[in-house]
């Protein structure tokens, strides 16, 4: 005799399912060991990752009280350490894949602002190690190159400065001064190479101050300022740099760019302060509050009524200023801010979205212009600017040897596109490429391409060992 009812058996099968689907939902909170499962998607958590080092780039350390100063200088190197993290987390869950190569290039990057050249060719080897023959892959190689060089000419230069300055103080001709000045620019040129700002900046200065009548100190004392302005962003210690161009070097031509220089960025500064200065006082102080509290507010109610289309303006002249003074970090974060806080804005938000895309694209971060142009299509897919997004993101995809979605990108481009544009004919010639099949072995250009084969080899080709 059955003595478990029908009723029983399902009451049964519910709780094992209940209890299933805690256990899953613990395991997916948690995590299940290094190669576990994580709530938090690759993608999210690379943005998450993303965000941090754009904070760290983007902190001005600066400040008039030491206290504060440090303050920051230790901030800065928290949210790097907070990048690492999240870039390893990715790479820890995405052994093989694109994402992983591209959290251990920007771990590099990191490493390399720290001046750890040994970690940061660990970085480079690991990506080598997945993709030999990806576009990180090529990277890397030329990052590892780079850092190799440079060390050898810092070591070589180096002891070449020594050797000759002390010849030189010992017994002064004109070819030990210009071989130890010389080779003591070369070790700066090196460290700015390597990106180890503060030795290049320290060095520069070195050379001007030893070997001040020669004709490359002008320009020394300029890259000092040029380092300062244009690498580290960095205004306040950027500016005596280049007022020492004129005091020391009146008559050099470095000294009339330094005054024409320091002129145009100071228009621009004051412009920019009043710019945000002016945001501010727009901004809904109420509205502000309530958002503090936790409580959701929208664009609209951000700003004070009928000011918006100003802020527009003023969010778009701000990040035109960046980009005049080559500050594309801060140039994006004024952008992303427009799209952001004035989304219901459409054509300016569409608009700033596009230039979102087109900056990370001139700073070659590929992938991170591909996701700006995305999310152009996302939220604003009948922006005027849509048909060159699709090109541009096409051309980002040809950049980063994925081949496959660069021809699906050239061809959509020339679908939705209609009449003579300006990249219609190259859209079109590269399509005639990426189908060409010259060994006629089945697999046209593009693809060969992507799987690193020839399309001159029948016996090359993206089935091979299939």
């Amino acid at each position: 005799m059955n003595r478990f009812t029908y009723g029983f058996g399902l009451r049964l099968d519910r709780t094992y399912l209940l209890i299933f689907a805690f256990a899953f939902l613990a395991v997916t909170i948690s995590g299940c060991g290094p190669g576990g499962f994580n709530i938090i998607p690759l993608g999210a958590k690379l943005q998450n990752a993303d965000t941090a080092f754009d904070e760290a780039e983007t902190m001005d350390i600066q400040n008039d009280d030491p206290e504060k100063m440090e303050k920051n200088r230790k901030r800065k190197q928290e949210l790097y350490d907070r990048a690492i993290a999240l870039y390893s987390e990715v790479i820890e869950r995405d052994t093989k894949g694109k994402w992983a190569q591209r959290a251990h290039f920007q771990i590099s990057k990191i490493y390399k602002r720290r001046y750890d050249w040994d970690k940061a060719t660990e970085h480079y080897e690991a990506i080598i190690g997945l993709d030999p023959t990806g576009y990180y892959a090529n990277e890397a190689k030329s990052g590892t190159a780079n850092i190799r060089k440079n060390r050898e000419i810092i070591k070589t230069k180096r002891a070449e400065y020594q050797n000759y300055k002390a010849i030189y103080n010992d017994s002064p001709t004109d070819e030990t001064f210009n071989i130890a000045a010389g080779a003591l620019y070369e070790v700066a040129r090196a460290y700015e190479s390597l990106e180890n700002y503060t030795e290049a900046i320290r060095n520069y200065e070195r050379m001007v101050d030893e070997f001040p009548e020669h004709s490359q100190a002008p320009q020394a004392q300029f890259q000092v300022g040029n380092v300062y302005f244009y690498t580290l962003h960095d205004y306040q210690a950027g500016w005596p740099a280049f007022i020492a161009v004129a005091e020391k070097f009146p008559d050099s031509y470095e000294a009339s760019q330094a005054g024409t220089l320091l002129k145009q960025t100071n228009e621009i500064l004051t412009e920019i302060k009043f710019l945000m200065d002016e945001i501010d006082k727009f901004r809904n102080k109420k509205a502000v509050e309530y958002q503090k509290t936790g409580r959701k507010i929208t664009p609209a109610d951000m700003w004070v009524m009928g000011m918006t289309d100003q802020v527009v303006q003023n969010f778009q002249q701000i990040a035109g200023n960046w980009e005049k003074l080559r500050n594309f970090p801060r140039a994006i974060n004024a952008y992303t801010t427009l799209a952001r806080d004035l989304s219901h804005k459409k054509f300016a938000a569409a608009d700033a979205l596009y230039r979102t895309g087109t900056l990370y694209q001139q700073n070659a971060e590929y992938e991170r212009a591909i996701a700006a142009y995305n999310n152009l299509f996302t939220n604003a897919p009948e922006s005027v600017w849509r048909n060159e997004a699709v090109y541009q993101q096409a051309v980002c995809y040809r950049s980063i040897r994925e081949f496959g979605d660069a021809y699906e990108g050239f061809k959509a481009y020339m679908s939705i596109t209609k009449g003579d544009t300006p990249y219609l004919r190259e859209a079109e010639q590269i399509i005639r490429q990426y189908e060409l099949d010259q060994d006629s072995d089945g697999y046209k250009f593009y693809e060969e391409q992507e799987a690193g084969t020839s399309d001159q080899d029948a016996n090359s080709h993206p089935g091979m060992g299939m």
